[in-house]
């Protein structure tokens, strides 16, 4: 982020999410194989709870509404939305949601401090026109803040 050029009023940076979950493919395991051993276990009752935990703790794995799932591509959110970070000089309040959230194209939002924000674009849209009118909508929400003094 060192390339970032220093504002001159309000801005929003953009960066591209990363998913902590993404590894090297050829470090992956191999969730189907791995599926079979622990189902292969199942058959010979003998040690079983030991044998299960064996085979099945390094399968990585997320806590999600439905559950702990296996990661798999499936799973994995990158794979899933078009997710971008913005990186804003000025402080996201409690309205940012709403003038976020009712941008065209904004699929899912996430406040992560109060002054970095995620968000996910509709398959339909073009990442760089809503990032750029979204950026514009919030810039000139922050200046109307800051000009009624809140």
């Amino acid at each position: 982020m060192n390339d970032i050029p220093t504002p001159s009023g309000y801005d929003v940076y953009w960066e591209k999410w990363i998913d902590a979950f993404e590894e090297e493919e050829d470090s992956e395991i191999d969730i189907d194989e791995e599926m079979n051993n622990v189902e292969e276990l199942f058959t010979n009752e003998e040690n079983l709870q030991e044998q299960l935990l064996k085979h099945t703790s390094h399968i990585r794995s997320i806590v999600t509404p439905f559950g702990i799932l296996p990661l798999t591509e499936e799973t994995k959110a990158s794979n899933r939305f078009k997710l971008w970070v913005g990186h804003s000089n000025f402080k996201l309040t409690e309205d940012f949601y709403k003038v976020i959230g009712q941008q065209p194209g904004i699929e899912a939002l996430d406040i992560l401090t109060p002054y970095r924000f995620r968000i996910a674009v509709g398959k339909m849209f073009v990442d760089r026109d809503v990032m750029t009118t979204l950026r514009d909508t919030m810039v000139s929400h922050a200046t109307d803040q800051s000009e009624d003094g809140k």
